[in-house]
């Protein structure tokens, strides 16, 4: 027999700090001293969202895609606590730039794992008819997208330092922006099908996330960033995109934890379940014949 499992109210904690971060990184345009605390919490978004992956992996069979996908984007996390620990030594150390520039390896580690476990989602559903169908207006999202992806590099390509090596790292960063922004393209129309639940919140977060990011790296670049709105858009979108993964990753473990509970229900007490969907249907007959 399966034991109930406890309950799970993770997403408001995960709300509150989202925007605790999101009003601390405004503050921080005022003090900067406030800027200590952006990497750690950065760090504890991160390890709340690796600890979220692997646990979904769980639920899947080995070598299955949707497996594959959350420990991709379990990975991801990883490599971006070491990256954001990294930043965060830096903060205190205050190390040469040529020092500074090896953060460009585990960025890109992260993001190419991050697009392929996002690429791995997408797959998982157009194997089901989910997520395959475009619209005449994608294109122009793509392009715009795009472009945005590119302006913060396009700005500050010259103004990158450090060994030659990384040079191609920097050339690739725009590449690696603008997938994850067409991926995200293909989840929103995912979770457009789906019409709602806890899997298409899930998705919505992450697509939010992706935007999140972008918005904090265009108004950081060099052209943007001496603006005050410029600052505060950052001081937002930079603190809190991270929350919104968290937050991703929480939504879809509650799935799983609704589907336990469902198998509890139905092996205590098969019957009542039973009756109890019967009753959903026709409750919802009645609904649509109104």
């Amino acid at each position: 027999m399966i034991e109930r499992p406890a309950s799970d109210r993770p997403a408001k904690v995960l709300w509150a700090a989202m925007a605790t971060a999101g009003c601390l990184g405004i503050a921080a345009v005022v003090w900067p001293v406030i800027e200590v605390l952006d990497q750690p919490l950065r760090i504890a978004a991160y390890i709340i969202a690796l600890i979220y992956w692997l646990k979904i992996s769980g639920d899947h069979p080995k070598g299955s895609t949707m497996r594959t996908a959350w420990l991709l984007l379990a990975w991801s996390s990883g490599v971006s606590i070491i990256r954001h620990s990294f930043a965060w030594a830096n903060y205190f150390a205050k190390w040469p730039v040529s020092i500074r520039s090896f953060s460009q390896f585990p960025t890109m580690i992260a993001l190419a794992l991050l697009i392929a476990g996002l690429f791995a989602i997408w797959f998982g559903f157009a194997a089901i008819g989910l997520g395959v169908r475009f619209r005449r207006s994608d294109p122009i999202w793509v392009a715009v997208m795009g472009i945005l992806a590119f302006v913060p590099y396009l700005f500050s390509w010259r103004a990158v330092s450090g060994y030659a090596v990384i040079y191609p790292l920097v050339s690739l960063s725009p590449l690696l922006l603008a997938v994850p922004l067409l991926i995200a393209l293909l989840l929103h129309r995912i979770e457009q099908e789906m019409g709602g639940g806890q899997l298409a919140t899930s998705l919505r977060l992450i697509v939010a996330f992706l935007l999140m990011r972008l918005v904090a790296l265009t108004m950081n670049s060099p052209a943007l960033a001496s603006f005050t709105v410029s600052k505060i858009l950052v001081g937002v979108s930079g603190w809190t995109s991270i929350w919104f993964f968290a937050l991703a990753a929480a939504y879809r473990w509650r799935l799983t934890l609704s589907i336990r509970e469902l198998t509890y229900r139905y092996q205590t007490d098969p019957e009542a379940e039973l009756a109890g969907l019967v009753l959903l249907a026709e409750n919802q007959q009645d609904v649509a014949r109104r």
